[in-house]
């Protein structure tokens, strides 16, 4: 009973008439493309724009419909897959809504939803997005994304992802370090992620600086926490440059425990402000 009620609400009532976009059979085509930083997987779609998979180092793929001509007007989207007409008994499920906008990437879909596109159209499903257009007009938009050809297209994406770095720029970004209380030496967690973060900063060459704030728990005076942040921030620079990152890059910042995160009244608490901050900067 509650599986019925689950596929009832995901069954998604289309209009009869729509203005559809939607590639030729014999005409569709996908491209995969990328580097260590991100890959994308891209159909075009005729006479509307480009359907793009996008995944990032670290993360998930995304989705964006990226509009040569936008006819939808902002705001919410049906976003479902919808059966082709050669599986006539499967029907249309509803993912959700997604926000169209009037840029040049008018939507963007989150990892969930992507992922709920990709695995229709590894079943064979489309993936396609319905809004009202412009101008009160009577039909809504429909953007259709083929599932012909996807199984390859699919397998060059793999390959493409493998070969990803581990961790994006902004999840370096905010990278934190951690300490032992009254420490100074780095953790194997620590070093492990300085590992990933040095396999980074070694393929990006637009980092033009990195900034380390160092902090600690508020247990002791304030000169010797202060000193503590230092000892930890140079801990962490000197791991780094004696790998091969050009020490000029460094900017280090100490704070002692003047910036909490967290309250210092329980261990974890504690535990958590005890740390260095990792910042990367580019030009």
């Amino acid at each position: 009973m509650a599986r019925a009620c689950i596929a009832l609400l995901l069954t998604v009532a289309l209009p009869a008439h729509a203005l559809t976009f939607q590639t030729r059979m014999e005409e569709v085509e996908w491209s995969v493309e990328g580097d260590k930083f991100e890959c994308r997987l891209t159909q075009p779609v005729s006479g509307y724009g480009d359907a793009v998979f996008v995944r990032r180092a670290g993360e998930r793929p995304v989705f964006e419909l990226k509009a040569w001509n936008n006819l939808m007007r902002p705001g919410q989207a049906q976003l479902y897959n919808d059966a082709p007409m050669w599986q006539p008994q499967a029907r249309a499920r509803l993912l959700g809504y997604t926000a169209v906008s009037d840029e040049q990437v008018a939507i963007r879909v989150p990892q969930q939803q992507a992922g709920q596109m990709l695995a229709g159209l590894a079943s064979g499903l489309h993936p396609t997005i319905q809004r009202a257009a412009w101008a009160n007009a009577v039909e809504p938009v429909r953007v259709v994304v083929s599932s012909i050809g996807y199984q390859q297209a699919w397998t060059d994406f793999q390959k493409c992802s493998a070969g990803l770095l581990p961790m994006n720029f902004d999840q370096i970004s905010n990278s934190v370090v951690s300490f032992a209380s009254g420490g100074t030496h780095l953790s194997a967690s620590a070093k492990q992620l300085l590992d990933t973060a040095l396999e980074y900063l070694q393929a990006d060459e637009e980092i033009t600086g990195i900034v380390l704030e160092g902090h600690s728990d508020n247990v002791g005076n304030r000169l010797d926490n202060r000193e503590l942040a230092r000892q930890r921030a140079l801990a962490v620079r000197n791991y780094l440059v004696e790998r091969g990152v050009a020490e000029e890059l460094f900017s280090l910042r100490f704070h002692g425990d003047r910036y909490p995160v967290a309250s210092n009244r329980s261990a974890e608490g504690r535990a958590l402000n005890r740390r260095v901050n990792l910042k990367l900067e580019k030009s």
